[in-house]
């Protein structure tokens, strides 16, 4: 304990709100980048149980009815619903932390910071939709499903940066970070607005009691999340029954989420000089003679100063991310993404609705990315920061292609079990396939050609100054 404390106060602290800004965003990247392996990896299991011999028993398990009763309320759906409806509310409820997050403390919180990839992936959305919608114009059968295309997977995305190692510059990662979170916003939105059928008002009012309630603990300055819990089961049960999607509970519960610390950074300091000299007089005894008792009473004393340090919402992030990277999502692919690769599955690629997300992903998504940053330059208004390689940027808009999790998603609000869907899994999985090909490749050449640079760089450098 000693040596750690000591380990903790040794060098100048970083300023206080560069390190509330980097600390969640750097467990974020490392875990979901993690976390995107492990989706492709639930994908592979997916696609390899459904064209086993055994493939219909996939459709069977996920089929299999799961009813949780509270009083005289029952909801008795198959197990697939409780992943893609109510895990899922998880996954969303994850989603508005980091947009409240970036909002509060990070880069959306600076319009000059983020108004290039808010640009970025405003154009990301439109030019998938408009792509999808000349396939599927309104009044066809695919009409309803123009918003698939239109997402960003952020953990397979991640996932396949951390290829790459240090290679990729922070900045190119924050931009498509912020990109994606921006797309994931949208897309929550576009799935409140245009995915609702058939409210019930007298749900919907208690639904919005309960978001005051949410509220009302944040004002009052409720820190323990197990009122807001409790409270964001029932709003989620509220929106289910009253024709919203239950997901937007997660995003609800999450803008109530208290964001600011108990005690400020200099408290925490003068707290911790505090133990730490009483933990220095406790120890310097012989050990036979430590007072465990007052030991454990320090450092309890100090285990609370460092969660009153941390705002709830950061706490959540961290605690939860791991969660819905490693379990929530794979588990949303496997239970989705089972696709039969027989002759069939060819003959989807005739469809307006695989061609329609096929090409709004693999060439609408990176088109409108570049297409809105040259439209930025050329207005004057915004200057691409030089810390963006160019070459980088067009295979940040090529990964920008893979929709994966959420596309998946929307594609299972669009259309219920039927041709259409199979048709919708098979283009967001090939797109999926061809944007990360493209993406490794045009990101493997940028690698290459910053590290030659570098090294022709260093070589001038010799030739100037020979040791």
């Amino acid at each position: 304990m000693q040596l750690k404390l000591k380990r903790f106060r040794k060098g100048k602290p970083a300023h206080p709100v560069i390190y509330r800004t980097i600390r969640p965003f750097r467990e974020f990247m490392r875990i979901e980048a993690s976390g995107g392996l492990v989706v492709i990896v639930s994908l592979l299991v997916a696609l390899i149980w459904v064209n086993l011999p055994i493939g219909s028993t996939y459709d069977l398990f996920w089929g299999l009815r799961f009813a949780v009763s509270i009083g005289s309320l029952t909801i008795d759906e198959p197990l697939g619903f409780w992943v893609n409806d109510f895990l899922m509310a998880i996954f969303f409820f994850l989603i508005g932390l980091e947009i409240k997050r970036e909002l509060l403390i990070g880069w959306l919180c600076s319009v000059e910071r983020a108004i290039l990839p808010v640009i970025a992936a405003v154009g990301a959305m439109i030019f998938p939709a408009v792509i999808y919608s000349l396939f599927n114009p309104p009044g066809s059968p695919g009409a309803i499903g123009w918003a698939i295309p239109m997402a960003t997977d952020i953990a397979i995305c991640l996932g396949i940066l951390n290829l790459f190692g240090n290679k990729i510059p922070t900045p190119t990662k924050v931009f498509l970070t912020t990109l994606a979170i921006v797309d994931d916003l949208a897309g929550i939105m576009i799935i409140a607005i245009f995915y609702s059928h058939g409210l019930h008002i007298e749900y919907l009012v208690l639904g919005a009691v309960f978001v005051i309630l949410l509220m009302t603990l944040n004002r009052l300055g409720i820190r323990r999340l197990v009122p807001y819990l409790i409270i964001g089961i029932a709003l989620w049960t509220s929106l289910l029954f009253g024709g919203i999607h239950p997901t937007i509970a997660g995003v609800l519960l999450a803008v109530s989420i208290p964001a600011t610390t108990k005690i400020d950074y200099d408290e925490f300091k003068q707290i911790n000089d505090q133990l730490y000299g009483r933990l220095e007089k406790i120890v310097s005894c012989a050990p036979e003679d430590v007072d465990t008792k007052a030991f454990q009473n320090t450092t309890n004393t100090l285990e609370q100063a460092c969660r009153d340090a941390e705002a709830p919402l950061q706490r959540t992030e961290i605690l939860l991310t791991p969660w819905v990277a490693f379990l929530i999502v794979p588990l949303f692919v496997l239970a989705n993404a089972g696709v039969r690769l027989d002759l069939n599955f060819f003959e989807l690629f005739s469809q307006p609705v695989t061609l329609g997300i096929l090409f709004g992903l693999v060439i609408g998504k990176p088109l409108g990315v570049i297409s809105s940053i040259w439209l930025v330059e050329k207005t004057g208004r915004v200057k691409v920061s030089d810390a963006f390689n160019r070459d980088l940027l067009v295979g940040i808009s090529l990964l920008t292609g893979i929709g994966f999790t959420i596309s998946l998603f929307i594609s299972g609000l669009s259309f219920t079990p039927g041709i259409l869907l199979e048709s919708a899994k098979a283009g967001i999985l090939i797109a999926a396939i061809i944007s990360g090909v493209l993406a490794v490749l045009t990101l493997r050449s940028a690698v290459l050609k910053i590290e030659d640079a570098k090294e022709k760089e260093l070589t001038m450098k010799l030739t100037a100054h020979p040791t």
